[in-house]
């Protein structure tokens, strides 16, 4: 667990340097890379907000008490059954970046969960099984 031992310090300056947070990002941008390719082999591009509100993390779903409606006003999701490609990527990118978080999406093809431990879990959904082998076998090399 390699990219676990490697962590960022990220900032957010507010008014002019009059205050800045700093918090510590578990490198979250590998595994929005990560979900696109995802999204990419699998061909999806609308997919269905999965989220477990028993399982979220304490730090951000239950100590701030966010009901579901809240958090799809706060982050635009109109229609949690319906959210393209480019939305669940930003969602996912604003969230991993907060620290790991339980968020799932179901699409066409597969259903991914990104757990807050740090796994991202696919499942098939509509696609033969040596088709979802050979793709799941095939993420993550590049042509270099």
């Amino acid at each position: 667990m390699v990219g676990f031992n490697s962590f960022d310090v990220e900032k957010d300056v507010k008014g002019n340097y009059k205050s800045a947070d700093l918090f510590i990002v578990p490198k979250g941008k590998l595994y929005v890379d990560l979900v696109e390719e995802i999204l990419d082999v699998f061909e999806e591009e609308k997919l269905e907000l999965k989220i477990d509100e028993s399982s979220m993390p304490l730090p951000y779903y239950q100590a701030m008490e966010i009901p579901l409606e809240v958090f799809e006003e706060k982050y635009g999701i109109e229609d949690e059954k319906h959210i393209n490609r480019k939305k669940v990527l930003e969602l996912c990118e604003e969230l991993f970046s907060l620290g790991f978080f339980d968020i799932g999406f179901k699409g066409k093809n597969v259903s991914f969960f990104v757990d807050h431990n740090g796994f991202i879990n696919v499942k098939p959904e509509k696609i033969e099984k040596k088709d979802f082998q050979d793709k799941i076998e095939g993420l993550g090399e590049k042509d270099d």
